[in-house]
């Protein structure tokens, strides 16, 4: 039997790599949604990764991506699929302007 929740979780980034959402232990993750916010008058860039746990590997999805003053990037033509210890991190070129938003949904493994 499975249980699922849909959650939104956000960010702000900093120009050290942090992380945005680590998949708990027991639960499967669908990332359905991201969304990436310059809200700073000036272009910044940003850099998005994957840590996949089973290999201990990150993966780039976003490297040095550019992103205008003022504006709005959204990622949603893909979903991700996550299992537990798995995680998104990111970081900026700047402090303080790039927001990141994450939609997903959760799946708990009442039974392995």
């Amino acid at each position: 039997m499975t249980e699922r929740k849909k959650r939104t979780v956000g960010l702000e980034l900093t120009t050290a790599n942090q992380d945005i959402y680590t998949v708990p232990a027991r639960f499967t993750t669908d990332i359905t949604s991201i969304l990436i916010s310059n809200k700073s008058g000036s272009a910044v860039t940003f850099t998005l990764d994957w840590y996949d746990s089973a290999t201990t590997t990150f993966h780039t999805l976003a490297g040095s991506t550019s992103l205008a003053a003022n504006s709005t990037l959204q990622i949603r033509e893909n979903q991700l699929y996550l299992v537990g210890g798995d995680k998104i991190r990111g970081l900026a070129s700047a402090n303080s302007a790039v927001n990141i938003t994450v939609s997903l949904e959760e799946f708990f493994q009442t039974s392995l």
